[in-house]
């Protein structure tokens, strides 16, 4: 007999050979805790699973959002058959994970679901950390974030064209400040969207002017989320534009921001 979750053996009474199964329950303590799951599809060894509604486990896409990263396999599992999944620890020594920087955050790739992932972008999701080059903790749970960073574009602006630009910036976050520095242009808007059909605008500012003494800046306390329908992208998109009323035909113009990303 074995226990529902962590698939402990239970000696039976007067079981002789008891310190192996002894020692095999200690060996699943020491990696973390687990669950039994039933496979929905083929599933190879350390790659992140999701579960549905019908309990079936299946390998995690972060690019749909009705998946939410849920355990990992220790084995190659058919589609149909029973095994033990990681739920939260340690995984060490599957051959299956990127070398990692140590106490760097890891993801769940968009690019190639149920795989792991050095680095953000886009879709990527949270699922644990590095702590060696070839080992990982398993937490998806674990809120990791936010994260602060800084995207920066530069845009060469003629006078009178809107000039449209994206930020990887996560799908949901808050923007701590906006940023343009210029050269010349004396006036230049600068719009904020989260979706790709530029409608709505998120943030949206009419500068009298950005020069290299005199950049812009602003303490925006921006909250976003990303509002495309069909996918999950991750992104923020801007549209800059030295206005017809400028004193110069062109300039370019740094643009940043600086995120505080949730997703």
């Amino acid at each position: 007999m074995s226990t529902a979750d962590q698939n402990f053996t239970l000696p039976s009474a007067g079981q002789a050979d008891w310190d192996s199964d002894l020692n095999g329950n200690f060996t699943i303590i020491a990696r973390g805790y687990h669950t039994l799951g039933t496979a929905g599809e083929d599933i190879s060894t350390g790659q992140i699973v999701t579960v549905g509604s019908d309990d079936l486990f299946r390998i995690y896409d972060p690019n749909s959002t009705a998946n939410q990263p849920f355990a990992l396999s220790y084995k190659a599992i058919n589609s149909g058959e029973q095994d033990t999944f990681l739920l939260r620890g340690m995984v060490r020594s599957l051959g299956v994970f990127t070398p990692a920087i140590p106490g760097h955050v890891l993801f769940g790739s968009a690019a190639t679901p149920g795989t792991v992932a050095t680095s953000y972008s886009g879709a990527n999701r949270p699922i644990g950390f590095a702590t060696y080059e070839d080992a990982v903790f398993f937490d998806p749970g674990r809120q990791i974030f936010p994260e602060v960073i800084v995207r920066t574009e530069t845009i060469n602006a003629v006078t009178g064209s809107s000039h449209l630009f994206s930020f990887d910036g996560g799908l949901s976050g808050y923007v701590r400040q906006v940023i343009m520095i210029g050269n010349s242009a004396d006036l230049v808007t600068l719009q904020l969207w989260s979706n790709s059909s530029r409608n709505g605008p998120l943030y949206e500012v009419i500068s009298g002017g950005v020069t290299t003494v005199g950049s812009y800046l602003d303490q925006a306390g921006l909250p976003f989320f990303n509002t495309d329908a069909s996918t999950i992208n991750g992104l923020m998109y801007g549209t800059l534009e030295v206005m017809s009323a400028a004193a110069v035909g062109s300039d370019t113009v740094n643009v940043s921001v600086v995120f505080e990303r949730f997703r």
